[in-house]
């Protein structure tokens, strides 16, 4: 069985999958599932392109970039080769008593992609990571002014913001053990309904006429992941304009729709909306290493850096900017500008959306909705999201199943005819 585990991607044999399948099911423990594995899985060897091999030789479309993280695909060159140069160079240094090139770079590129006045980055491991930064950044920050009663974080009903104790505490999903568990100082409220007009930001508006005094942030996502539920430009607007009304700052959580998801660099640029906090993950390194990034403003760290005796920010992370994971960020930018990935993003979703119409036409099918290439088809039952899933999936596509919705997101380098594959693999599912 070991020999079989050190067998080359491109001679793996269906006796390695079952000797692997059969480790999987004695020690691994798989996230967001108490279940073992089961004949079905994909055991994935290899990857090129927007494709992944398993361990029988099948190839399959990935329309999902793996955890949403694979943006740029697998088998990137320039990233790989970024990557392996740093580690031999100079693998990652502790940013708490020192910094490298590789850190401070991504940190200006980031400054120089977002929208002024964000210009200050902290780096940490991942997306949950990054919302638990910001909630004690925001927290902190209302300490700092002698305002340490402003810690309540609001955020949107079926809104995912991560999966650690405080991340997950915003919008908490249903759980057995979440009203034990759960850490006091969040709320939420419901979001927008419909095309989200003047009312839809009522709940909101009536939370923070009543506690504003009380509340440190909003914490939002311009589409969310869970389901893909594409916040209306307006309503991005309208909470804005609370917030500052309020004194309350507004977090924008775009771990996942951050860098050219959506079809802009960030998904709040379709809106025009100006974060005090960004926190973004996933496309930042495009999957090829652990990195997440939360940028404010220099208003916000400035109330830090001039209260250091106060409140200064004691949080932090051994790998935080790891030298190594900053190289891949550097590189995935750099691929994302010179191959127009952003543009092809927009050209793409919405030739995704335009071919899924047909799909609206199926009696089990409620909805077609998306940005860029983040894009659901809800449909009227889990079971049937299941079937439509597993059709795909015999058709050579991946797709992932959020409740009812199928959801796609392929990696930003996906083509013309693969973006016509994976709407014919999911028109044909739903229609079957």
């Amino acid at each position: 069985m070991t020999e079989a585990l050190g067998t080359d991607p491109s001679t793996a044999t269906a006796a390695d999958r079952e000797a692997l399948l059969a480790l999987d099911a004695e020690h691994l423990w798989h996230p967001w599932s108490p279940t073992r594995v089961n004949p079905d899985t994909v055991v994935a060897v290899a990857g090129q392109g927007c494709e992944v091999e398993d361990a029988d030789g099948r190839r399959y479309l990935d329309a999902k970039s793996s955890g949403f993280n694979a943006t740029l695909g697998y088998g990137c060159r320039e990233v790989v080769d970024a990557v392996g140069a740093q580690l031999s160079r100079l693998m990652t240094y502790d940013l708490g008593e020192g910094s490298t090139a590789p850190a401070v770079r991504l940190a200006r590129r980031i400054a120089e992609l977002a929208d002024p006045p964000l210009t200050r980055t902290f780096f940490c491991n991942s997306g949950s990571e990054g919302v638990e930064a910001a909630i004690r950044i925001v927290r902190f920050y209302h300490a700092a002014l002698g305002r340490p009663e402003r810690s309540t974080v609001v955020s949107l009903r079926g809104a995912y913001h991560g999966s650690t104790l405080g991340a997950a505490a915003c919008a908490p999903a249903p759980s057995p053990v979440s009203d034990e568990v759960g850490p006091p100082g969040f709320a939420s409220v419901p979001g927008p309904e419909g095309d989200g007009g003047p009312e839809g930001v009522a709940p909101l508006r009536a939370h923070l006429e009543a506690h504003g005094d009380r509340t440190a942030a909003v914490l939002i996502e311009p589409v969310q992941a869970r389901g893909v539920r594409v916040l209306p430009d307006d309503y991005l607007r309208a909470v804005r304009e609370l917030c500052d009304r309020h004194g309350v700052l507004l977090v924008l959580d775009e771990v996942t729709t951050g860098f050219g998801r959506t079809g802009e660099m960030f998904g709040h640029q379709h809106s025009g909306v100006r974060p005090d906090v960004l926190v973004t993950g996933k496309g930042l390194t495009a999957g090829y290493m652990s990195l997440a990034a939360v940028t404010t403003t220099e208003h916000v760290f400035g109330v830090f850096d001039r209260n250091k005796a106060r409140a200064g920010f004691v949080h932090g992370h051994t790998h935080s900017g790891h030298a190594a994971a900053c190289a891949a960020g550097l590189a995935v930018l750099d691929v994302l500008e010179e191959r127009r990935l952003v543009s092809n993003a927009r050209e793409r979703g919405a030739q995704l959306l335009a071919e899924l119409e047909g799909a609206r036409s199926a009696t089990s099918v409620l909805d077609v909705r998306g940005r860029g290439l983040l894009v659901a088809v809800e449909m009227d039952d889990p079971r049937r999201a299941s079937a439509v899933r597993r059709a795909m999936r015999e058709a050579g596509v991946l797709a992932r199943r959020t409740g009812a919705s199928i959801v796609l997101a392929p990696p930003l380098i996906v083509t013309a005819a693969e973006t016509e594959r994976i709407s014919t693999a999911l028109t044909t599912a739903v229609r079957s």
